[in-house]
């Protein structure tokens, strides 16, 4: 008798625990452990299908005095996370607040841009916006850019009528992809502002020619190859300069072996290039005269790559002759 009045106290007494402990540690979706609810309502977003995610980027050429368009427009679009059931109206703005310039950059006008339409209207039921076009206007926003620089601006949902707008994507960054024309062709170069030979490297793509001969200070040491290869030569610095051009000294240029035709490029880190244009010389010169690429604005880089395009050579495998390539560094003298 006395077991059984034992186990049933035993048994009380674990059923009142259990039941505390459930009591101690509420439900999940109670009111102490709340369940978010899940919102699935239509949210506007913008979308331009492209590699670059919400970033468009806009062609054409600069020089110091004019801008060339060309692949200057775009297209985006309005899109609905899931389809609405009434119609979606947004309405768009270009704005440069809150844009943000990487270092080859620079925030410009929204007057740099125009759109074909400020508002689009997606239908009940439907996911995407007919595209808007972003195009470029070449005025004094693109003029005024500073050279080398591209310019940046964007394009936001001003307002959602008929759907919510989303956290994110809610913005199309529009820039310039230029290409440069810096290219002085009147210039000049000063022998007082060459940099020392010892101070940068010379390479080819040329694989039989030792590209150690163009900065050894000596032209009679040479590299000769033909045009057709259009071969590159990098100039190396052992630390970064401000350029205000390059000189290629030829040699044997009575038998038409001096370039006439180059394009140059530079860059920072040697993986990243900026075009800078195509030197053309205007008339044929001496070995005692280097052909002077000259640049409108200075340039900041640790490297820069020559691409042979012509020579004056008029033979059926038209040759040149390199003896030596110089740099030549912008110095201020007016400070």
């Amino acid at each position: 008798m006395k077991i059984n009045v034992f186990k049933s106290v035993l048994a009380a007494s674990l059923v009142a625990a259990t039941l505390a402990s459930c009591q101690s540690e509420p439900e999940v979706g109670s009111t102490l452990y709340p369940t978010a609810e899940e919102n699935y309502s239509a949210k506007a977003y913008l979308y331009t299908g492209s590699s670059e995610g919400n970033k468009v980027s806009l062609a054409g050429e600069k020089s110091a005095t004019a801008v060339t368009l060309t692949g200057d427009s775009a297209q985006f679009y309005v899109r609905l996370s899931s389809p609405s059931e009434k119609d979606v109206t947004v309405t768009l703005a270009a704005t440069s607040d809150g844009v943000e310039a990487n270092s080859s950059e620079e925030v410009m006008s929204t007057d740099a841009i125009r759109l074909n339409k400020t508002s689009v209207t997606i239908a009940k039921g439907q996911l995407t916006s007919e595209p808007i076009t972003v195009k470029l206007v070449n005025g004094d926003a693109l003029k005024n850019l500073t050279m080398l620089k591209n310019g940046v601006t964007s394009v936001v949902m001003k307002s959602v009528d008929g759907a919510e707008t989303a956290k994110t994507s809610t913005k199309v960054v529009v820039a310039t992809n230029f290409t440069f024309d810096n290219i002085n062709a009147s210039g000049t170069l000063n022998a007082d502002k060459q940099i020392a030979l010892n101070e940068y490297q010379m390479s080819t793509t040329l694989s039989s020619s030792n590209a150690a001969k163009l900065n050894d200070g000596d032209n009679n040491t040479y590299v000769y190859s033909y045009t057709y290869y259009e071969p590159e030569f990098t100039m190396a610095f052992n630390s970064t300069k401000e350029l205000i051009g390059v000189g290629i000294l030829c040699n044997y240029t009575s038998y038409g072996y001096g370039v006439k035709k180059v394009a140059v490029a530079t860059s920072l880190d040697g993986k990243t290039w900026t075009n800078m244009g195509t030197a053309t010389a205007a008339s044929t010169y001496d070995d005692d005269t280097p052909f002077p690429i000259v640049f409108n604005t200075p340039v900041t880089c640790k490297f820069v790559k020559l691409t042979i395009l012509q020579s004056f050579d008029e033979s059926e495998n038209p040759r040149f002759l390199i003896g030596e390539i110089g740099a030549y560094e912008y110095l201020d003298w007016s400070l």
